[in-house]
């Protein structure tokens, strides 16, 4: 790498040069009639030439750039301070010069300085470039979905920082027009849908998907392709997101469990969540559940005090170790099958909501032990509501859709506390009481996509249930969206669903 002192000599020299080799290539490379007769014009020309040539190189700056980096943006600089250089040049010779001066000299000064501007930088990159690749031989190989725009911005990301540990070698793109072409030397090497075999055979380690425009069925589409092969995947973010923002390798991420959805997540609030609950103390049951911990947190985040309640020892511990300097919060150990425990907890720490969430949900293993589902789902439910005390404003209760028109343990025991719920609300004056009801929670414990994720590492085949089923998907950051807004709403024994768009085939997702 030259030195700015160094940048600097070869720009001048590009100018203090350019008369000298000019009017030697225009007198046929004859340098002894150069020097017998046009002293004169050597004389003034090299003076102007480079008298000029250092206000422009000061003026632009051009020794500042980084010569590795080399682009159009630069190379557009260079030729604009050599064509005004030369302007002024032929203006000043012709106005203040009376000597003989060939004209063809004029044409050949600026091509000679711009290219001895140009050709050390061209020979810093290339061989930086060299270096480079000799360097990334121990990095991921990636491979780029889109050979667009953002694709280019990101493989030259990737290419100019070999500390990010990737090297890519090759694109993919449904443009069929691009298809075997090349982009910056590296070769569009066919289209998403052969992702599989181009992954195999040039053992791909890392895909990048790179379509701000892309909608969810492309991004789903890749997943698909590549999920079984057990490699890195990292997403751009839609179009959207990406306003004011530069595209750079910092903003892929892994690909999240929204990108499964068919529609736009859907995100609550949480300065309306301040503003409601501010003041209230929060009893959650389940706490350490998928949907109760991500409930605590959300709260925790906005500062209400908590009551996290859980049989789990270890995750009450845990979550408590990570919410406690958030907020205020009061860790318990116990059973909502109950009901003393229960009665004891509401008189000791009379919270103002109850967001109950502990429940048995696997239906294979509730099949098998259905006495615990009923002990848990229905008893316990029913215990939450006897211990409601006077200062329960409202009790909201998380159910599933498996309890519409119910086909398992599971499914039915959720149904009846549905049931329960539904008929106490009706006499209960003092309290409101809702159910909210969750399709698939993606990324929840025991969600199938955990399962078959488990089954992937594994190597082993994935199972399906019943190849013709179609659920309903939500993430979990919606799933709490839905418990806090019905949490809001003032209708007692009413049930809430989340608009959760189309059904989603399973097949469409394995």
């Amino acid at each position: 790498m030259f030195s700015t002192r160094i940048k600097f000599i070869i720009d001048f020299l590009a100018f203090f040069l350019a008369t000298i080799i000019a009017l030697w290539l225009r007198l046929d490379l004859n340098i002894y009639t150069v020097i017998n007769r046009y002293q004169e014009t050597l004389f003034w020309g090299t003076l102007v030439n480079s008298i000029l040539g250092l206000f422009f190189i000061f003026y632009y700056q051009t020794y500042r750039q980084i010569w590795r980096y080399t682009s159009f943006r630069e190379i557009i600089q260079l030729i604009k301070v050599v064509l005004l250089e030369t302007a002024f040049f032929i203006a000043g010779m012709l106005l203040f010069f009376r000597g003989n001066f060939p004209r063809s000299v004029f044409l050949l000064m600026p091509i000679i300085s711009f290219g001895i501007m140009l050709i050390p930088r061209f020979i810093i990159g290339y061989y930086s470039e060299r270096s480079l690749s000799i360097l990334k031989k121990d990095t991921k190989k990636a491979l780029i979905v889109g050979a667009g725009d953002a694709g280019e911005k990101i493989y030259r990301e990737i290419n100019r920082h070999i500390e990010l540990g990737y090297r890519v070698v090759g694109f993919v793109d449904d443009d069929a027009r691009k298809i075997n072409s090349h982009l910056h030397g590296i070769r569009v090497l066919g289209k998403i849908d052969k992702l599989p075999e181009i992954v195999k055979k040039k053992n791909i380690e890392t895909v990048v998907v790179a379509i701000p425009s892309a909608g969810r069925k492309i991004i789903q589409k890749v997943y698909g392709l590549v999920s079984p092969l057990a490699i890195e995947t990292l997403v751009m973010p839609g179009i959207y997101e990406l306003i004011g923002k530069k595209i750079s390798f910092d903003i892929l991420r892994p690909f999240k469990m929204e990108d499964l959805l068919s529609r736009d997540p859907v995100f609550f609030d949480m300065q309306k969540v301040a503003a409601n609950f501010s003041g209230k103390r929060i009893l959650i049951t389940g706490a350490c559940g998928s949907i109760g911990s991500e409930i605590s947190r959300q709260l925790a985040i906005s500062g209400v005090e908590l009551i996290l309640l859980d049989n789990n020892e270890t995750g009450i511990f845990d979550l408590n170790n990570e919410l406690s300097n958030l907020t205020q919060v009061h860790p318990l150990v116990a059973d909502i099958r109950y009901l003393g425990r229960l009665r004891n907890i509401v008189e000791t720490y009379q919270p103002n909501l109850i967001f109950h969430a502990a429940a048995y949900k696997h239906v294979p293993l509730m099949e098998d032990n259905h006495e615990e589902a009923f002990l848990t789902n229905i008893v316990g439910t029913l215990n939450c509501i006897e211990a409601m005390g006077e200062k329960v404003e409202k009790f909201v209760a998380i159910s599933t859709d498996k309890a519409v028109e119910p086909e398992n343990m599971m499914g039915l025991s959720k149904k009846m506390a549905e049931i329960l719920i539904s008929s106490v609300a009706k006499s209960k004056l003092d309290s409101k009481m809702v159910v909210v009801r969750f399709g698939n929670v993606l990324g929840s414990r025991g969600n199938v996509l955990e399962v078959w994720k488990s089954q992937l590492q594994k190597s082993l085949p994935l199972t399906v249930t019943d190849p013709a089923m179609k659920r309903y998907f939500m993430t979990t950051q919606e799933a709490v969206t839905l418990v806090l807004e019905a949490s809001l709403l003032g209708d007692n024994g009413g049930t809430y669903v989340l608009k959760m768009g189309e059904l989603v085939p399973i097949l469409d997702i394995k």
